[in-house]
């Protein structure tokens, strides 16, 4: 139905991302982008988490000169991919969102999140400032004093709340059916309009 689903899947580890998958989300992303026949694009993860954030040892093992040093770009590549993705973006969430995980919901279109679903900026508590536009994004989502909750205080976010405060736009049992819904009914409309619109 013109719709390309990517899903986060190393369950093991709670889908805490590595340089490797941040290259194959780049990777699918462009071929989405490229793709005449995909109007939509949705990012998903598994039922019991969407993501834990960035393996950090893989980062540290990179930093230290390992096989993955030439991918520590990736993530910031990742984050610019976002930026210019011209398709609606649709994401469904289960689980834990942390840093990244909520991070990259800032700039999809729309979000839906299963019961589960919890959602945490704990950049501050691990000594490091909000990532990929997230200072600016946040507050003109939630505002600005609950956005201060999430990202200066790490506060994490129930679906419930997440709904109330606007960084969702709804909660179902099955998140990625959801989007996926909801990506099917936006590949419907006018290529154009839609992207002139986003």
């Amino acid at each position: 139905d013109r719709v390309t689903t990517i899903a986060l899947a190393r369950a093991d580890k709670k889908n805490a991302l590595t340089l490797a998958m941040y290259r194959a989300l780049i990777a699918a992303l462009e071929g989405a982008e490229a793709d005449p026949q995909v109007r939509a694009v949705v990012i998903t993860g598994t039922a019991e988490c969407f993501t834990s954030g960035n393996d950090v040892g893989d980062f540290v093992a990179a930093s230290r000169g390992g096989a993955a040093a030439g991918d520590l770009t990736a993530p910031l590549d990742f984050l610019r991919r976002l930026v210019t993705f011209t398709k609606p973006l649709v994401a469904g969430v289960a689980g834990v969102a942390i840093g990244i995980g909520t991070t990259l919901l800032l700039h999809c279109d729309l979000v839906y999140a299963a019961p589960n679903a919890r959602f945490k900026t704990p950049f501050v508590d691990l000594a490091l400032v909000p990532e990929g536009g997230s200072s600016v994004l946040l507050p003109a989502l939630v505002g600005a004093r609950r956005a201060n909750e999430m990202l200066l205080q790490g506060v994490q976010l129930d679906a419930p709340t997440a709904l109330a405060w606007g960084l969702i736009n709804g909660i179902a049992d099955d998140a990625t059916a959801a989007a996926v819904a909801a990506a099917q009914r936006l590949a419907t409309r006018a290529p154009g309009a839609m992207r002139a619109s986003k």
